[in-house]
C-alpha cells in the first residue's frame, strides 16, 4: 500500500494545474462577453467548472510530509495531460461534435498535434475558437511549465514533473526560475509573431489565433480550409520563420536575452541542424515537385512552406498533396517523426537525439580505427565525454528513438487490417508519422470519416507521443503495481 499512500500528494499537484488551467479558460469567456456571444458562454463555462471543481477537490487532499517517489511524480504528468484532454472537450461537444470526436479534438489541441475532426468550423462562436487556439498555446510550452510559474515550492515533485514533460530542459539552476524565463520568452515571441502577421494584412482576430497556433507549433486554424483560407503568400512566408522559431530550444533565446548578443548561439549545433534540415527538405521537395510538372511558383511556395511546417512540427499546410507523388510524401514522413529541438514547443523524437546518434557513429568509427588500448572520448556538442556518461547518453537517445518507431509500427500494423487505411499506404504512413510527431499535417486519412476505434487509438497515441512515451509507460506500470499491492495487502489481511 506504500505506493497508493503517496497518491494524495500527487493529487494536490494535479489539482493545482487544473485550477490554473481553469483560470485560463476565463479568457475565452471574457472574449465571448466582448463579442456578446451569450449563448456560447455556458458551453465554455462547462470546462471552466469541470477544471476548477475537480482541481479544487484534489487541492483539498492532505499534504504529504515526505516527497513521493520520482516515478509517481512522473506519472502525474501523464495523468495531467489525460485529464485536460477530457475536460477540455466539453465546449466542442456543445458545439455539435460527438464525444469521441470532441475528445480527439481536445487532445489534438493540447498536444499541439493539430489534427481536426470538425466539419462546421465556420459556424463555431469566437469563444470556442479562441479556446481551441489557447489550448494549443498553453500546451505548446507545456502544461507543467504553466504550473511551475506559480509553484510555491521546488522539490522532488516539482522537479520530476518538469523533467518528465517531453521537450523540457533547464537552463537555470532553479526549475521555477527556468519556467518564469520560458514564459517571458514565450510571450515575447508570441507578441512578435502577432505583429509580423498583422503586417501581412490579417485582422487582429485572425492574427492572434494564427500566432497562437504558429509559435506553439500547433497548426490548427479557425477556418475549415486552414491557412489556404487567406490565400496570402506574404503570410505563408512570414509563418515559416515563426514556425521555426517555435522549434528552436528556448535555452538559445535565454542566452540571447542574457548576453544581448547572437554571437554565442551561432555555433550551436542543434540550431545548425534545424536550419540544415529545413534547407535539405526544402531542396528535395522543390526538385521532386518540379519533376512532377508543378509550376515553379507553386513548387517554391509549397516546397518551402511544407518544409517549414514539417521540420517545426507545426502542421499548417498550404497544399492538399494533389499532384504529389509517393516519394515526397514518404520522404516528409521521416522528418515528421524527428521535428525540432529539445526544449522547444515541437514534438517528435527531436533533433538532439539524432545528433547524439551521429556523434555515437563517429565515436564508434574512431574507436575502431585507433589502437584497442587508446582511450577515445565521444564528442558531444564539441566537448569530450567519457565512459558511462557517453554510454548512458547514447542509450537514452536510442531507447526513445526505438520506442517511437515501435509506436509507429504497432499502430500501423493495427490500422492496415482496415481497408480504410490499407487503401493508400503512403498517405496512411504520412498521417501516422504526423500523429506520432505531434505535427498534424494530413493527407486526408485522419479526418471525420475515420472509424471511431481509430480515433480512440490516435487519442492515446497523441497523448503518449507528447509525453515522449516514458511517463505513460511509468503510469501504466504504477497502476498495475498499485493494484497488485492492494490485492496482496487484502490477502495478507
Amino acid at each position: 500500500m506504500g505506493y497508493l499512500r503517496e497518491l494524495p500528494a500527487i493529487g494536490r499537484d494535479i489539482g493545482s494545474v487544473l485550477l490554473l488551467i481553469g483560470a485560463a479558460t476565463l479568457l475565452p469567456i471574457i472574449v465571448g462577453c466582448l463579442y456578446q456571444e451569450w449563448y456560447a458562454l455556458p458551453w465554455m463555462a462547462s470546462s471552466t467548472a469541470a477544471m476548477l471543481g475537480l482541481g479544487g477537490i484534489l487541492h483539498l487532499l492532505p499534504k504529504n510530509t515526505k516527497p513521493p517517489r520520482a516515478s509517481l511524480s512522473i506519472s502525474a504528468t501523464a495523468v495531467i495531460w489525460a485529464l485536460v484532454g477530457f475536460l477540455g472537450c466539453f465546449p466542442f461537444i456543445f458545439a455539435g461534435m460527438p464525444f469521441i470526436d470532441a475528445a480527439f479534438e481536445s487532445m489534438s489541441a493540447w498536444t499541439g498535434t493539430g489534427f481536426t475532426l470538425t466539419t462546421n468550423l465556420e459556424d463555431w462562436p469566437k469563444t470556442i475558437l479562441l479556446w481551441r487556439s489557447l489550448m494549443q498555446w498553453i500546451g505548446g510550452l507545456g502544461i507543467v511549465a504553466f504550473m511551475l510559474t506559480v509553484a510555491s515550492r521546488s522539490g522532488l515533485v516539482t522537479q520530476n514533473l518538469y523533467r518528465s514533460e517531453g521537450g523540457s530542459e533547464s537552463f537555470m539552476p532553479s526549475v521555477i526560475a527556468t519556467a518564469f524565463q520560458m514564459w517571458k520568452i514565450y510571450l515575447i515571441l508570441t507578441l512578435i509573431a502577432i505583429v509580423a502577421i498583422l503586417l501581412t494584412g490579417l485582422s487582429l482576430w485572425d492574427a492572434v489565433n494564427v500566432a497562437f497556433c504558429a509559435i506553439a507549433t500547433g497548426g490548427m486554424s479557425i477556418y475549415a480550409v486552414g491557412i489556404t483560407h487567406f490565400d496570402n503568400l506574404a503570410l505563408e512566408m512570414v509563418l515559416i520563420p515563426i514556425m521555426l522559431a517555435g522549434a528552436i530550444p528556448f535555452r538559445l533565446y535565454y542566452i540571447i536575452y542574457v548576453s544581448r548578443s547572437f554571437r554565442e548561439i551561432l555555433h550551436d549545433r542543434v540550431l545548425h541542424m534545424i536550419i540544415g534540415v529545413f534547407l535539405l527538405v526544402s531542396a528535395v521537395l522543390i526538385v521532386e515537385l518540379s519533376v512532377s510538372g508543378m509550376p515553379l511558383v507553386d513548387t517554391l511556395r509549397e516546397g518551402l512552406f511544407m518544409a517549414g511546417t514539417v521540420v517545426s512540427s507545426t502542421g499548417f499546410q498550404n497544399t492538399t498533396f494533389a499532384g504529389w507523388g509517393m516519394a515526397p510524401i514518404l520522404f516528409l514522413s521521416i522528418f515528421l517523426l524527428i521535428e525540432g529541438g529539445q526544449g522547444s514547443t515541437s514534438g517528435g523524437i527531436k533533433l538532439n537525439r539524432i545528433q547524439v546518434m551521429f556523434e555515437a557513429l563517429g565515436w564508434w568509427f574512431r574507436k575502431t580505427l585507433r589502437s584497442p588500448r587508446a582511450v577515445v572520448p565521444m564528442r558531444h556538442d564539441g566537448k569530450p565525454i567519457y565512459g558511462k556518461y557517453a554510454e548512458g547518453l547514447i542509450a537514452k537517445s536510442l531507447l526513445l528513438i526505438l520506442l517511437y518507431l515501435l509506436l509507429l509500427v504497432g499502430t500501423l500494423i493495427v490500422f492496415l487490417h482496415d481497408p480504410y487505411f490499407s487503401a493508400n499506404l503512403a498517405n496512411t504512413v504520412y498521417d501516422l508519422c504526423s500523429c506520432i510527431g505531434n505535427n498534424g499535417s494530413s493527407t486526408g486519412v485522419v479526418g471525420p470519416l475515420m472509424p471511431d476505434y481509430a480515433k480512440i487509438i490516435l487519442f492515446f497515441v497523441m497523448w503518449v507521443a507528447r509525453l515522449e512515451i516514458i511517463p505513460a509507460l511509468i503510469l501504466g506500470w504504477g497502476i498495475i503495481r498499485g493494484f497488485d499491492t492492494q490485492k496482496g495487502s487484502k490477502k495478507r489481511g
